[in-house]
Order: structure tokens, then sequence, then C-alpha cells
């Protein structure tokens, strides 16, 4: 219940403020987190006043009560660091007391005074919403127009898309380097819901001039796996334990994250010691000298996906640009590969446009994105039972769209497909 109301905003937005004073401004809750870990991630806020406010991009955990933070451990977990804010309803003994397992201290927002409705109603309306997973209206769309479905979450598809390089472009005014951002973005794609905002802290670990000038494949393995904290772990051949002392001896290197950060299980192509290597390999250079063997973070990796996005076959190229022939390692799976362009490659290349001020560079990156097969997860599968079969990545980001920021958020009335269903929400209001 607590997380549904963080996630449709079910607050005065007005007044919101940390324990200390703090203004907060909630400019995109997150992502609701179905696994392990915080409750929401990349989420944006900015926290503060005036020329003092900083815009953050991270996690946000909710609790009732501020003890469960301690309660849960997350004072200790490495994995919760990344936490930019903790929502509670009420405060207690512990709240603006509670700091991350790096000392940190810790911003928390109580959300009880600024609920736009009781505790009682809100309890009342979250237990009378539909269980089934949206479009809650689904057993209706027989009724609709032939063709609006199709028109409305295409362009959905495209809405989402602009929205994840917005997304991105608030990141780019804390750190402004394209190149660091697409390494953070890859790195998360790797790293699945289980270990994503892991890898995203290890993207942000070793210097990337450092990476890029290592000859030897194997010597980006090892740093990476070093500065992982899995030096302990079982993954290390002794090879790989004296490269990564070698290179530490004689390179300034941040200290290794702890290894309880990371999550173990599930599939083993999933596991942190084939991510990592899968990630070393796109730092490596071709024994041969060939570009089309380098991995695609080693030099001008924007350039070069500028460059694939005017080939014939855009999606072609474009994946062959993150299965680099230089190493050993397994490379990613076509689908891991698709995941990458659509939440990583096309928004960055989108906001790389905008930079450049290139407008055309738009309708190419749409087209590749209509060119990619669609996602088939547990909303897609429930649009197709509505009677909606997703035919593009387009089409599938579109379905995303719909369910989260309109059925989910309770706004029929601003969607296309409500207002035909439902016309008194469309009527204007006398």
């Amino acid at each position: 219940m607590l997380q549904d109301a963080w996630a449709r905003r079910l607050y005065n937005p007005a007044g919101l403020a940390t324990t200390d004073g703090q203004t907060v401004a909630v400019l995109d809750p997150g992502t609701l987190n179905r696994g392990s870990g915080p409750d929401f991630s990349g989420a944006t806020l900015r926290i503060g006043d005036g020329d003092d406010a900083l815009l953050w991009v991270g996690d946000v955990e909710i609790h009732r009560t501020s003890r469960e933070w301690n309660d849960h451990r997350h004072h200790e977990d490495p994995a919760y660091d990344r936490v930019i804010l903790h929502v509670v309803v009420s405060p207690d003994r512990e709240t603006g007391r509670l700091s991350r397992s790096d000392g940190s201290p810790l911003p928390e927002l109580v959300l009880l005074p600024h609920l736009d409705r009781s505790l009682r109603a809100l309890a009342h309306d979250f237990c009378l919403r539909p269980d089934e997973t949206p479009p809650y209206c689904g057993a209706r769309w027989h009724e609709l127009p032939a063709d609006l479905p199709l028109s409305w979450i295409r362009s959905l598809g495209g809405a989402r898309l602009r929205e994840q390089a917005a997304r991105y472009a608030r990141t780019y005014q804390q750190t402004p380097n394209l190149d660091r951002l697409l390494v953070r973005g890859v790195f998360r794609a790797l790293g699945y819901a289980p270990n994503a905002g892991t890898m995203e802290r290890l993207a942000t670990r070793p210097p990337l001039d450092l990476l890029r000038q290592l000859d030897d494949p194997a010597d980006g393995h090892a740093l990476l796996l070093g500065l992982a904290g899995l030096t302990d772990a079982r993954l290390f051949s002794d090879d790989l334990c004296d490269r990564f002392e070698r290179l530490r001896a004689v390179h300034p290197l941040p200290p290794p994250l702890s290894p309880a950060s990371w999550r173990h299980g599930g599939r083993p192509a999933n596991a942190p010691r084939t991510r990592i290597a899968q990630a070393a390999a796109l730092f490596a250079a071709d024994d041969l000298g060939h570009d089309y063997g380098t991995g695609l973070l080693r030099h001008d990796p924007l350039g070069r996906l500028r460059v694939a996005l005017d080939y014939p076959e855009p999606v072609s190229a474009l994946r062959a640009l993150f299965r680099p022939l230089a190493t050993g390692a397994s490379p990613i799976g076509l689908a891991r590969t698709d995941v990458i362009l659509v939440n990583v490659a096309l928004p960055l290349l989108l906001l790389d446009a905008e930079l450049r001020d290139a407008p055309d560079v738009e309708p190419r990156v749409l087209a590749v994105l209509d060119s990619i097969p669609a996602e088939g997860d547990r909303v897609v599968r429930a649009f197709t039972d509505a009677g909606f079969l997703a035919q593009s990545a387009l089409e599938s980001q579109g379905v995303h769209q719909l369910a989260t920021r309109f059925c989910e958020d309770g706004r029929c009335a601003r969607c296309e497909i409500g207002q035909a269903l439902y016309p008194a929400l469309a009527a204007p209001s006398a």
C-alpha cells in the first residue's frame, strides 16, 4: 500500500521536506522493484533549496517507521548504499539518525502529513484496486475502434523512449560525460534486477582511461573482478589474482566493493562472474587491430553507435557492437543485447542528438526501436490476452508505458483508450 502511494504520487507535492528541513521535489518516483533490494530504482529527486539544491538519481526505500531500516539490517548492506531517500509513514526515535553501510547519513521524508487522503481511505482504495495485471479495462477492448489501441500504444512507445532520454539528461547535468553514462547503463543492464545496482556501482570504480589502455583482455577482466570485491569468492584463477595485484601496485585504484553487495544464485548465465567477464570484453582490443572485433566501450562508443545507426541494417550493426570477438568470454545473449539497445543505447543516442542539435536522428532511432522484437514479459502477455499483440519493441515499450503511466496510476481520463470506453471521462466539466 505504501509503495503504491509513492508510485502513484498520492500526496501533496508542496511542502515535501526531509527531516532536517531540506525541500524535496519528486521528478520521478522511480520504478518499483519486484525482486530483492530497495523498493524503487531510478528515482530522480531534487533535494535542497535555491542554489544549494542538488539533483539525485538513485533508489528509494519505503517503510512504516524509521527503525525498520535498521531492523532489516539495511544499514549493513552495501546494496542499499544507492538509496537517496528513506520514506516513512510515521516518525519514531530513529528518525533523522539513520545511515548507510558506508557511514553516510540517509535523508528521510515523513510522508503521513502530506498524503492526500487518510490512511484508512488509502487502505480502502488499495484493497479495491484490481488484482490483475493491466489493462484493467481489457475485457472491453473489443468495443474500441480497430486502429485506436495500435496508434495510441505506438505513440506511447515513442514517449517512453523520450522519457528515458530525459532521465539520462538529468543525470548528465550532474555528470556531463556520455561515455560514463553509457558504461553505467550497460553495466546496470548486465546486472539484471538482482545485481543491477551493484553492477552500476562497479562501473564507477575503475578509471575509464586505464580500462581502455590495457592491451591484454585478461588485465581488464582482472581489474573489474578485483574492484568487484570478489577475489575471495573462488572466481579468480591464480593468474587473474596476480594480474589484479600487479595493477593495484602500479595504479591508484579505489577500494573494491564489498562481496556482500552481490546476489548469487539463479541461472549461471546471470552469475556475477559471467556478467563481469562480458563487461570486460566490451573494453577489450582486437589482437588483429580490427575495429569490428574491439569492444564498444574501448574507444569513441557514441561515435560508433552513430555510425551503426546509419548502416542499411542498423539493428544488426548495433547488436554486433555489444558482442565483440576480442575475448573468450561468452557473448551477451541476443535478448539481453536488445534490452541494452532499448533501455541504454537508443535513449543515449537520442540525448546525444539533442546535444548535437541533430533532430533528424530521432526518426531513425524510432525506426530501430520498431525493428527490434517485442519483449515477452508478464505485462506484454497480459495485453496480448486483451487482444493487443505487440509486434516490435516500440509497441511493447508502449504497452509498458500505458501500464505504468496510465493504468497503474489510475489516469484513465488522460488515456485515449479510457476516454473511448468511458466518454464521461473526456467530457468537459460544466
